[in-house]
């Protein structure tokens, strides 16, 4: 990207302070409302964006032509969002990376909120928060509260996090070199930012610095996403939760327990942040629950290839992901 198409005000050595990363698949439906979001930032400091992107239905044509102050690095080929995520790094030029996803809108004050919280507040890496994008859709929400409930948005005060949203993160640049993403596009994110902890690096989570999620929709959709969630979740829970994972190991069919202990986590977390959210999620509490146990199976199924797969010395479930 050329200096003279940066965005904010221009720093005097023309290079951006902050870098955007957008991974991108298939987003032709919404990455127009996610670049307008990010072209318009209420900021003083440059900032640059970079689409990573690998479309094949006119994504890459809509930033060509009607955003050319972006960064578009296109390939022809699939590329996973934690492959997409590690392309911008390696082209960002900011000191501070953030990472959108195609299907989010930021709220006007995102790049500045969470590049301050970063060079004020002496962390590592900032997490934002997220609003559901799709109110009227039962299909929509039931899939938003079970993917984001530990990151509803809410006017609240940072707070230390363990756990990151990965289409609402961010950076010092440094944390990223090095230490790449898994060549996923489900759980990488988790077991991101779960690393991170575990290293001992601070994480903090910012309810204000929010964006909205425009949510798939459509119960087939929704269920089937829940369900390679649930594959995801072993790749994360593996590192992050060893004792239980000896457990489940040991008694796969424990997996289908867990969303009667979910299901009252999530309904507490929302109840917390949102008393609107709360009412919508007790609304569609009964497809919630159908949704988690598809999770649950997608979980087991996930924990019974791996076993096989480890008794005969392979591991290709998680090339599904």
């Amino acid at each position: 990207m050329p200096d003279n198409q940066l965005l904010g005000p221009e720093s005097t050595s023309g290079a951006p302070i902050v870098s955007v990363v957008m991974p991108s698949y298939q987003a032709a439906g919404h990455v127009r409302s996610a670049l307008r979001a990010l072209m318009v930032q209420e900021t003083s400091v440059p900032y640059e964006v970079i689409v990573v992107d690998s479309s094949t239905d006119g994504t890459e044509q809509i930033v060509e032509q009607e955003f050319p102050r972006i960064n578009l690095l296109h390939f022809p080929d699939r590329c996973r969002v934690g492959a997409a995520r590690n392309i911008g790094v390696a082209a960002a030029r900011g000191e501070v990376i953030l990472f959108a996803d195609s299907d989010t809108i930021p709220c006007a004050t995102w790049v500045d909120q969470m590049y301050r919280a970063i060079r004020e507040g002496g962390v590592d890496a900032v997490g934002g928060a997220m609003s559901n994008g799709t109110p009227w859709s039962v299909s929509g929400s039931i899939g938003f509260y079970l993917e984001f409930f530990r990151f509803v948005a809410y006017n609240g005060e940072p707070r230390a996090a363990r756990f990151l949203v990965g289409g609402n993160s961010g950076f010092r640049r440094e944390v990223l070199i090095g230490m790449p993403y898994a060549n996923h596009s489900v759980g990488e994110d988790m077991m991101f930012s779960a690393n991170l902890a575990r290293n001992g690096q601070r994480l903090l989570f910012l309810p204000r610095a929010s964006v909205v999620h425009m949510n798939r929709k459509g119960f087939r959709n929704v269920f089937g996403y829940q369900r390679k969630v649930g594959h995801g979740t072993l790749l994360y829970r593996s590192q992050d939760s060893p004792k239980m994972m000896r457990l489940l190991n040991s008694a796969p069919l424990l997996v289908f327990l867990i969303p009667f202990v979910v299901m009252p986590w999530i309904g507490i977390s929302i109840l917390r942040r949102s008393v609107t959210d709360f009412g919508r999620l007790m609304v569609i509490l009964p497809g919630c629950f159908v949704a988690n146990m598809v999770w649950a199976f997608g979980f087991h199924e996930a924990l019974r290839l791996a076993a096989r797969e480890s008794r005969q010395g392979r591991r290709a479930w998680s090339s599904r992901l």
